[in-house]
């Protein structure tokens, strides 16, 4: 697959609020800014063609008209906010105390002052204590972007927020921002109905406003065939999982013998919600077992021998667990172990890491970049072992949580350090995936896929953004790599299809009134 690269002249953006000679002026992102202005709508634009210029151009409409009023930003994690800071500052006419940016790390106090500011950019989660707090007046805010509004479900904060945002302030402007929407036209209605948006603008690489400002990018697909030995382990976990289910089946728990982690957690949870089965033991843990399994399978299948070490490692640090010590000592699952100990100590892994050895050498140049995607951080940690090994820069990108975890500095040091050439290659797990500002790479590598069209879409978005790239996706055949692909593919040209349908028909719910509203 390619995309064509057209000549555009350079142009800047010249309007109130925004730095002169500072924004390229896009016609796709000024022509969604127009037909926004006045809508509560959803904006669809894949990684790397500029939702946030899209989001400075709609608070910059907002200031003109409502000069004495705030505009706000949310997004999921502080160092997105902070970016989001970063680039209004550079962008905005405006000083740096009249952009604030709130995160919890301030007093409730400095809070109210800052909730005040020309321009706010926080957490919703934050906005929400305050809101239920009392510190804030709702009626202040004249818009309000919601980024990676695709989090616009369920109990998430952004819902609350946006409902106490509308109860006290129905003429307040919401906008959505986010690569891409759900499949299904339910959830896409529920993120609507949720920040009351009338209306989706979305733009694909295909879209004729589009096309002029998008370059060569080369989607690759390389199909890797498992080693023997792998393709051993993998059998006796089957054999395993094959067991477990023999022995609910027994217990009058139907499930197949060789059940999807699916069928299986659903099973969980309806055991879980009857009086009578959650209190036997037994079938709970013969379940969590298969969990376990089925967790072990795909690992050994798409990270490979490394990563499932580890993973077993983990397991017998809770042998205190009668269920995890019955499981280690099956033996079919021991025998897998013994293999997979052997396997690592000749230092056999899957042949992904060679293939992306190759991958790097043949591709990678001069100050070229690139970032490679694991859905592990056991498997960032081996590919960065192997790559460091052989004289690259590199980095990894990984979320706070746990021990391991790198902290915000250190998430936003290692993207510094890839945009001054300080490395030359980034592993990173989501958390490189949603949003945040990743220098333009030469190459971006899908070590393992995921089935979700949202985060294929935002990997996808880290190249050919201001020149050609090439995106490697490495596919395990007959194994969750190979079913992923193929369900992320699905999911995206349904949502594209769900979209278009949507906007055509889509109605807002009628506004309720009196009584009805007050109830």
């Amino acid at each position: 697959m390619y995309y064509i690269i057209y000549s555009v002249p350079s142009q800047f953006i010249e309007k109130q609020y925004v730095k002169s000679n500072t924004i390229d002026k896009r016609e796709y992102q000024v022509n969604i800014a127009d037909s926004i202005k006045s809508q509560n709508s959803i904006v669809v634009l894949p990684t790397g063609l500029g939702k946030t210029v899209i989001a400075l151009l709609s608070m910059a409409e907002s200031m003109i008209n409502n000069p004495t009023k705030t505009c706000m930003i949310l997004a999921p994690t502080r160092v997105l906010v902070h970016q989001h800071y970063e680039f209004l500052l550079n962008s905005l006419n405006l000083s740096g105390t009249e952009i604030s940016v709130i995160t919890g790390e301030d007093t409730i106090k400095k809070r109210q002052t800052k909730w005040q500011n020309q321009i706010v950019c926080a957490t919703p989660q934050i906005l929400q204590l305050d809101i239920n707090r009392g510190i804030i007046d709702l009626e202040q805010f004249s818009i309000v972007i919601f980024d990676e509004v695709h989090r616009a479900v369920g109990e998430y904060a952004y819902v609350p927020v946006a409902r106490s945002l509308y109860s006290k302030n129905s003429e307040i402007i919401m906008h959505g921002m986010t690569a891409s929407l759900p499949s299904e036209s339910s959830k896409i209605e529920e993120i609507m109905n949720n920040i009351h948006a009338i209306h989706i603008e979305s733009r694909d690489r295909e879209s004729e406003d589009v096309k002029p400002y998008v370059h060569d990018t080369k989607i690759e697909k390389i199909e890797i065939e498992l080693t023997d030995d792998i393709k051993t382990i993998s059998n006796l976990i089957k054999k395993t999982i094959s067991s477990y289910s023999l022995k609910l089946r027994n217990n009058g728990q139907l499930l197949p013998r060789d059940p999807s982690l699916k069928a299986v957690l659903a099973k969980s949870h309806h055991i879980e919600k009857d009086p009578y089965l959650s209190k036997r033991w037994d079938i709970r843990s013969n379940l969590y077992s298969l969990v376990r399994l089925l967790h072990g399978i795909n690992i050994i299948e798409t990270q490979g021998v490394d990563s499932f070490s580890k993973y077993v490692s983990r397991l017998k640090s809770k042998q205190k667990s009668s269920g995890v010590k019955k499981l280690l000592e099956h033996p079919d699952f021991s025998q897998a172990i013994i293999l997979t100990d052997r396997l690592q100590s000749l230092g056999e892994d899957h042949p992904k890491l060679a293939k992306l050895e190759s991958i790097m050498e043949a591709n990678l140049k001069g100050t070229d970049k690139a970032i490679i995607f694991a859905s592990y951080r056991d498997t960032v940690d081996k590919i960065f072992e192997v790559l460091h090994g052989k004289g690259y820069h590199v980095g990894t990108l990984i979320g706070k949580s746990g021990q391991t975890g790198q902290s915000q500095k250190q998430q936003l040091e290692a993207l510094a350090k890839l945009k001054s050439g300080e490395l030359d290659i980034i592993v990173a797990t989501q958390v490189g995936e949603e949003g945040l500002d990743v220098s333009e790479c030469k190459l971006v590598v899908f070590y393992d896929n995921v089935s979700s069209a949202i985060r294929f879409t935002q990997r996808l978005g880290r190249t050919g953004r201001r020149s050609p790239g090439k995106v490697v996706s490495f596919i395990t055949k007959g194994t969750r790599d190979e079913t992923n692909y193929y369900i992320s593919q699905q999911r995206l040209s349904k949502s594209q299809r769900t979209i278009k349908r949507m906007n055509k028909n889509y109605k807002k719910p009628a506004e309720k009134k009196g009584l009805d509203k007050f109830l």
